[in-house]
């Protein structure tokens, strides 16, 4: 008789028993579950890094943007600021390639936004980058000098090789597309009309800060 009413009560008060059951796991600290996850850098809840680069520049010119130039040397300057796997960035170019005997000028602003790739390894952080820039060229000889607007659009590959906490060593590898107006003056740069070309070219340098950006 006793074992029928213990067995009745409990087919009666399961529904309840269970209830309590699931406010009991419910009322622990999510933080008993979460404490050893380790969560990928695109779905951490990170604060906004700065860093601030510096690189330089090798390019190899293609097409008629600056007429029979050569390849130049430059350098990059840039600030950026990143959250999670995004970064946000802005700076200066500059370029000097040679043309004639007098060297021909490239210069401008840019934005670069980047993605950080999921092939984060140790101290190795490849990401992917896109480019627009508000570009300058400038060419002057001995009768006087020829200015001219234009525009850069760009993507490549690079990587962050960390040497130190907030110091990396910055490498990338990309392609830009270029177009500059109407040069004006033929006796001083000998093109006439809108003239497009395009460059590949390689960067490096060192970036101060991202102490975790991407990983």
């Amino acid at each position: 008789m006793r074992r029928r009413i213990l067995a009745q009560l409990s087919s009666r008060n399961l529904p309840m028993v269970a209830a309590l059951a699931l406010l009991g796991v419910s009322a622990l600290p999510l933080d008993a579950f979460a404490q050893d996850r380790s969560w990928p850098p695109q779905y951490r809840r990170d604060r906004a890094q700065l860093a601030l680069e510096a690189s330089g520049s090798l390019a190899s010119l293609r097409g008629e943007a600056l007429g029979s130039a050569t390849d130049g040397t430059g350098f990059d300057v840039m600030g950026s600021v990143g959250v999670s796997v995004l970064s946000l960035g802005g700076g200066y170019q500059r370029s000097t390639h040679s043309l004639g005997g007098d060297n021909a000028v490239v210069q401008g602003v840019f934005f670069e936004p980047r993605i950080a790739l999921p092939l984060v390894a140790r101290n190795f952080t490849p990401f992917v980058y896109g480019r627009v820039a508000r570009l300058q060229r400038s060419f002057e000889t001995g009768v006087g000098e020829s200015t001219t607007n234009g525009t850069g659009l760009g993507a490549g590959l690079g990587t962050y090789v960390w040497l130190a906490p907030n110091v990396q060593l910055n490498t990338t590898v990309g392609w830009t597309d270029l177009r500059f107006g109407d040069a004006g003056d033929v006796s001083i740069f000998p093109i006439t009309g809108r003239t497009t070309g395009s460059s590949w070219g390689v960067r490096a340098g060192l970036t101060l800060g991202f102490d975790r950006w991407g990983r």
